[in-house]
């Protein structure tokens, strides 16, 4: 089945329905819905409401159970495909994790919440350093965090002290989760900034600081001519 790009992203604009594909692409083997909706805390009826918006999408199979007794059998669900080790693909599927991870239980914070758990996910992306890095350590700290945020489909754009995101690949989510998904946003890139090893940390980020762009903003890096947003840091 060929499913076009713009569906797959419909399908995933909702937190439940990317909650949904992380729970079965942790599982790796079908789940009936009753099992999937226990661990989503949603209702039966509307996760399988969302699970056959992922069947359409390309994103999840259908199939029916194989039984050795009398009895209709239940419809099993699975995800397709494995989840790419980075690019947006990438990225879609560790956020829903960190979305899923907050439900069913208060959080106070969670924004700080999602930042924390994104710190981790940065040890896959810093894996492999960019090719031909700078001597200098801040420079090496801000090659490799251009390369990755652009690798994960951002089109960064480095001005003085601050990074000004230029695309956001899951700007759907963003809107509707925004403290959430800027979070895990700049847990990466503390993250990353942490292995590469250097002066330079994130100060903190600005969701929708202009028109078409955040930005992410740096501390320890050395003076740069060229304009920098007027938009107000983040509180704390």
């Amino acid at each position: 089945m060929t499913v076009d790009a713009a569906t797959r992203h419909r399908a995933l604009s909702s937190p439940s329905r990317t909650a949904i594909l992380a729970v079965l692409r942790a599982e790796g083997a079908a789940l009936a819905v009753e099992r999937v909706a226990e661990r989503v805390g949603l209702h039966v009826n509307t996760t399988r409401e969302h699970l056959e918006v992922l069947v359409a999408a390309g994103l999840a199979s259908r199939t029916a159970e194989a039984r050795a007794t009398r009895g209709r059998p239940r419809t099993l669900y699975a995800a397709r495909g494995p989840a790419e080790p980075d690019g947006e693909p990438w990225l879609r599927d560790q956020l829903s994790r960190v979305l899923l991870a907050g439900y069913g239980r208060p959080i106070a914070e969670p924004g700080a919440e999602a930042e924390r758990a994104a710190e981790g996910l940065a040890a896959e992306l810093a894996a492999a350093g960019p090719g031909g890095a700078p001597a200098d350590a801040g420079d090496r700290q801000l090659a490799a965090l251009r390369e990755h945020f652009a690798r994960l489909g951002f089109d960064p754009e480095l001005r003085g002290a601050e990074v000004r995101l230029r695309r956001c690949p899951v700007l759907d989510l963003a809107h509707e989760r925004t403290e959430v998904v800027c979070g895990v946003h700049l847990g990466l890139a503390r993250g990353v900034l942490a292995r590469v090893g250097g002066p330079v940390r994130a100060a903190g980020i600005v969701p929708f600081a202009g028109p078409g762009y955040c930005v992410l903003r740096l501390a320890g890096t050395a003076p740069a001519p060229g304009p920098t947003s007027e938009a107000a840091p983040l509180p704390g």
